[in-house]
């Protein structure tokens, strides 16, 4: 009996042990530090920061995705990198092994990034707005739903798309003080699924940063991935008028924003190689078109030895 009741108190340890090991398995426990925010973290730990709204939601102690602290702890859903893993079949083995060298940089540009990186325009769209939340919360991420108001007769058959977005003000010529139209950041995603409580109800579908209530909506439309391998770009000079998040100084995979677009013949994929705007003027890296709309463009740096800034031009 004493044989048997020893034996049942080691298997009951095995089986917790085990189960722990399986839970810790599942999760990353991270301490958040100075300047640290939810997308490079995200970023660095599951190689895709556009995974940050999924750490978000394990994580309901933060409100604000903003708003992160040293100090704070997270939990990072590891289970989110085994989804991704794709089974593929056992290919039969040739006769002479090769080695193969993984490269350092990605041959295509993610349809996910292109959409996210947004767009310069003449006008803020107004196909409607995210009107509020069931819950009343003013910021929603990936999965939540929302209640949206659509300009016109006010609906829309369920399974339709929508882009989310946000203006980050107007954007002036940094060399002529010319108005260009207003910075476009696309902030994700939503379909619609019904309606509800006089409006029109809708589940985010992808999340590419925070949405906001009252963040306008504009007519969705596909976009593909672009291979980093590009056309020389027409004969034409252009000048960079801006970057992503309105930022100052830009590297490598940054976002920039060209005051040239289709109807100067740029297309996706273009190259142009850059300019110091600061003198010494002279060569300072290359971008590729990324997308285009009629008289701006988005591009990627693909290449930069120093800083890319507003006014640097090709």
């Amino acid at each position: 009996m004493k044989t048997f009741l020893t034996a049942c108190i080691i298997l009951v340890s095995f089986l917790i042990s085990t189960t722990a090991t399986g839970e810790e398995q599942k999760y990353l426990e991270y301490t958040v530090k100075k300047g640290d925010t939810l997308w490079d973290i995200t970023g660095g730990k599951l190689t895709d920061p556009f995974l940050w709204p999924k750490v978000w939601k394990e994580n309901p102690g933060i409100k604000n995705p903003d708003l992160i602290y040293p100090g704070q702890r997270l939990r990072i859903p590891l289970y989110i990198l085994q989804r991704q893993v794709e089974v593929r079949p056992v290919a039969e083995a040739p006769a002479e092994r090769r080695i193969s060298i993984e490269p350092k940089h990605p041959y295509v540009v993610k349809a996910a990034l292109i959409a996210a990186s947004g767009y310069i325009d003449r006008e803020v769209p107004r196909v409607g707005r995210v009107a509020a939340t069931p819950t009343g919360r003013r910021l929603i991420g990936w999965n939540d739903v929302a209640y949206i108001k659509l300009s016109g007769d006010g609906g829309a058959e369920k399974g339709k798309r929508f882009y989310t977005v946000r203006s980050l003000g107007e954007i002036r010529h940094p060399r002529t003080g010319e108005s260009l139209g207003y910075l476009i950041e696309i902030t994700g995603v939503i379909e619609t699924v019904g309606e509800e409580a006089g409006f029109v109800k809708a589940k985010v579908v992808k999340s590419f940063t925070e949405i906001h209530t009252g963040d306008p909506i504009d007519h969705y439309y596909p976009v593909e991935p672009l291979p980093l391998i590009g056309a020389e770009s027409p004969e034409i000079n252009g000048t960079v008028v801006t970057a992503r998040d309105l930022r100052v100084l830009n590297g490598i995979y940054d976002i920039v924003y060209i005051d040239r677009g289709s109807a100067d013949g740029v297309a996706p994929g273009n190259l142009f190689d850059l300019i110091a705007g600061e003198k010494p003027n002279r060569p300072i890296g290359r971008i590729q078109v990324i997308s285009t709309r009629q008289r701006t463009a988005t591009a990627m740096v693909i290449k930069s030895e120093v800083e890319v800034m507003r006014g640097d031009y090709f």
